[in-house]
This record gives C-alpha cells, structure tokens and sequence, in this order.
C-alpha cells in the first residue's frame, strides 16, 4: 500500500526509534546495493539511480526501514518508485523512502530519478536504517556522477593480448602484446588500460617505456591518455615463467566520459601452456673448430647433436652457457638467461644431425662441451606469416649456390627493418616454414645464406627443392 506522511515527523519518528535502540553498523543483516543510469551525462538530461534491499537478518522481520537520500544541491527531484509501495517524502534535497518491515530474505529495488541542472560532479549520500524491536543497523555509501554540458564521445574501444604460438618452457624469456584500439567514430580522451599479470611470472620489461604505469596487487594501470578515432597503440610484455602450468593473460580498456557502442571487446583473455623438458636422452658437442665468416662478421662452429636414448624426439633444443663477451648471434630465445637454438625436424633413436652456431665474438674462443645442454623439446611453430599490404613478400633479386652446399639470397632492403625468410620444397609453399631467427637488415641490398640446420631441416644440396621468400615483417 502506498502512503506518505510529513517529513518532520518522519523524521522524529526515525530518530526517536533510533534512539530506543542500539545503532549499530552492521551490514550482514542487510544488503545495500546502488547503482546509477550513467557515469557522466549531460546538464538537464535525467539520471536514474537503482537502490536494492534485501532483508539477511535470517528469520528476522524488520520493524521498520528507511532509506534517505541526500541529493546534492543542483540536481531537481523527478521521481522515485519503491518496487512493493511503500512511502515517499521528498523535502527539498532530501528523499526518503519509508519500506515498512521487511520480511525475511525479501528484496526491495528503488527507483529515484533526478535531474541536474549545472556542469561539475553531483553526489547521492544513501543511509539505510533497518530496525528491528531492540536494535538498530545502519549502513551509508554514494554515487558520484559526473555533469557535463558537452556532448559525450563515442569511440569503440577495444583490446586484444597475443602470446606465442610456439611452446613455452619453464623459465623461457617470453613476449606477450597487449593492443588497445579505438574503432571510433570519435576522439578517446582519458583512455586507461588495466593489464592483468598471472601468477607464477616474472616482469623483466615493458616496451614502449611511456607512457609509465601504476601497479595495483597484480594490475599494470597505464593512462594512454586520448587515443584518436582508428589509431592503436601496442605494448610488449616480456616476462619468465617460473612454474609448470598456464599462464591466463586479461586486460581491459575504457574511459571515463566517453559512450563506447560495442563493450564486448572492452576486456580479453588469453593463455597459454607452460612445461617442461620433454624426455629424451640428448647430447651435444663440439665438432670443428671456429671460422670467421667475411660475409657475415661472425665467428661459426659447428656442433653435433645425437639422440641417444630408446626413443624418437619431436625437436630438440640446445642451450649454450658460460658465454662471456660473446653472443649467440642465430639464437630463437633464452632459458634462464642462457641463449638456444632449436632443430624443428626432430631425432629419432640414434640419430646425429649437425648444426651451425654463429656468434658475435671480438675473437675466437674455446667452447667447452660442457657448455651445450641438450634437450627434448615440442615441436616448435614455424608457420610463416601471412603476406599482406603490411607484410609484403619482397622480390628476391639473386639466387646462388655456393660450392659448399649452401645458398646465398639477395633481395632490397631497408636498412634497421625486421625480415624473415620462408622455405619450402614446393613452388606452392603449400608446406612452407620460417628460418629463424628473423634478422634486422643493417644495409641495402641484403645478402642471407641458407646454411642448413638450424635454420632450415637440411643443407640445400641436400634438399631435393627449396623455394624461398623473404617477408618485411610490420
């Protein structure tokens, strides 16, 4: 049944039976919940807020329940419904609804809809008294909502993680991206990006190092400031997985004042699988001596990995250590800080195939046996990427065999872009795989020579066809 009453003596009326009793702050005997129609809207547009109720005092019936609302002072009472009856008593910037008792487990929502009238930040101060017989409960929260007299922004905001295609070992240095987009159509000021961390993971480094970030327990808060309609902004993570496991990547992007039309891709999750060694029994050693490489400037020895154990492998990794002013140049990552290399074709029981290691060294230097750890490892992916208006497949203006097996690429470069190159032993390419690692041009034309394993499966002349294409990557 609906009923209203004076304020003053509603208002007696409440302190008296406040003061019968005992206030206390206690919210587990009832719930409050309040919501608004809109962070941030225009003067004289209306604003509804959501209060919900519910009654948790177990078998308990209230005897009586308030809640008032103390609006600020530029905003004009339009409205309010209680969802079951009930009073209300608007006197001035104060709205009260009077709920009678509430039985137990029940649920009241209110509807109050007001309506500002001046630009700047509006506060609804909510205090609920819930009154049984002896005792009194009480609880307070707000809603701020922001007023404008600008138009509001529609931009559609997105975000997008990418992890590795390939796996991931244990203490393997990896790189993750996190994309934020603005689709549009309008300007984003105030864009904040909300990267999430998982556990079990250590942050070795951020790239681009501005705009900087806020750390809240295990979020990365950046403040991208306004991204314009179709621009993007990109960021790389490089982090260490300490644990066995997967990973589970999110993120989230919004702004405060902007309307986004699309919020399905406001947030993203990601993951991926970390393990470890495969089994196997694997070992690598030294098999020539150092040679310095004119072409190239790096100083090359070859290595001979064998599978001595019972059972095939599906790829095998070798990771070199104790190297001191020296670089693994052909190295695709590192493990616990030590550079690898990795044989995609895989071993089977008994098998030896030799690999080349090419380093940045100022002089030859002895390298130990010791020093290469070999093991068995997924297959990793060397699936090519796809060609397009940013990743153009170049023009390979020469191709030479050379008398020791190999063979020599030419192709027009830019000099300090990223390339890759692509093999297969058709001209389809319909079983196409990268070389890795992918290299950065230092001058124009480029030369690159496919001297077998690591890179690709097999030394050239051994091959029975090999087709290649060199790839800008973006």
């Amino acid at each position: 049944m609906k009923f209203s009453f004076n304020f003053r003596l509603l208002a007696a009326f409440a302190v008296a039976l406040m003061l019968a009793g005992t206030k206390v702050e206690a919210q587990q005997y009832f719930g409050l919940s309040v919501s608004n129609s809109a962070g941030s809207i225009l003067v004289s547009n209306s604003l509804t807020y959501t209060i919900t109720v519910t009654n948790l005092a177990g078998d308990l019936t209230s005897a009586y329940t308030f809640v008032t609302n103390t609006l600020s002072p530029s905003v004009q009472f339009e409205s309010a419904t209680p969802s079951f009856g009930g009073a209300v008593t608007n006197y001035g910037n104060l709205v009260v609804f009077n709920l009678g008792g509430l039985e137990p487990s029940s649920i009241v929502q209110i509807s109050l809809t007001v309506q500002p009238t001046s630009v700047g930040l509006i506060t609804n101060q909510i205090f609920v008294s819930f009154s049984t017989v002896f005792v009194t409960y009480t609880a307070a929260t707000n809603v701020v909502t922001q007023v404008t007299n600008m138009p509001l922004a529609q931009a559609d905001l997105g975000v997008a993680i990418t992890v590795p295609t390939t796996a991931i070992i244990t203490n393997d240095l990896m790189i993750y991206g996190v994309s934020v987009t603005n689709s549009g159509p309008s300007d984003a000021p105030g864009v904040m990006l909300t990267n999430a961390l998982p556990p079990g993971v250590v942050l070795l480094g951020v790239l681009p190092a501005q705009p900087g970030y806020s750390v809240v327990s295990s979020n990365m808060i950046f403040s991208l400031g306004t991204l314009t309609s179709g621009n993007f902004t990109n960021f790389q993570f490089t982090i260490q997985p300490t644990n066995v496991g997967t990973l589970n990547f999110s993120a989230s992007v919004g702004a405060p004042g902007v309307v986004d039309p699309n919020l399905t891709n406001n947030t993203t999750i990601n993951s991926i699988a970390i393990t470890n060694y495969l089994a196997g029994t694997l070992t690598a050693s030294v098999t020539s001596t150092q040679i310095y490489n004119p072409q190239n400037g790096l100083v090359e020895q070859s290595i001979t990995v064998s599978n001595a154990g019972l059972t095939s492998v599906s790829a095998a990794r070798v990771v070199v250590t104790g190297l001191a002013g020296q670089r693994l140049y052909n190295n695709v990552g590192t493990n616990s800080g030590n550079p690898f290399v990795v044989y995609a074709p895989g071993l089977a029981s008994g098998q030896s195939v030799n690999l080349l290691l090419q380093f940045f060294a100022a002089n030859y230097f002895t390298l130990a046996n010791s020093q290469l750890q070999a093991f068995a490892v997924p297959v990793p992916n060397l699936s090519p990427p796809p060609i397009s208006s940013a990743s153009p497949a170049l023009v390979i203006t020469r191709v030479i065999p050379l008398a020791n097996g190999k063979m020599l690429l030419e192709f027009p470069s830019i000099p300090g872009r990223t390339y890759t190159v692509v093999f297969s032993d058709n001209v389809l390419f319909s079983n196409a795989m990268i070389a890795p690692p992918s290299f950065v041009a230092p001058v124009t034309p480029m030369q690159w020579v496919d001297y077998g394993p690591p890179a690709t499966a097999s030394l050239p002349a051994t091959a029975p066809a090999r087709f290649y294409r060199v790839i800008l990557n973006p």
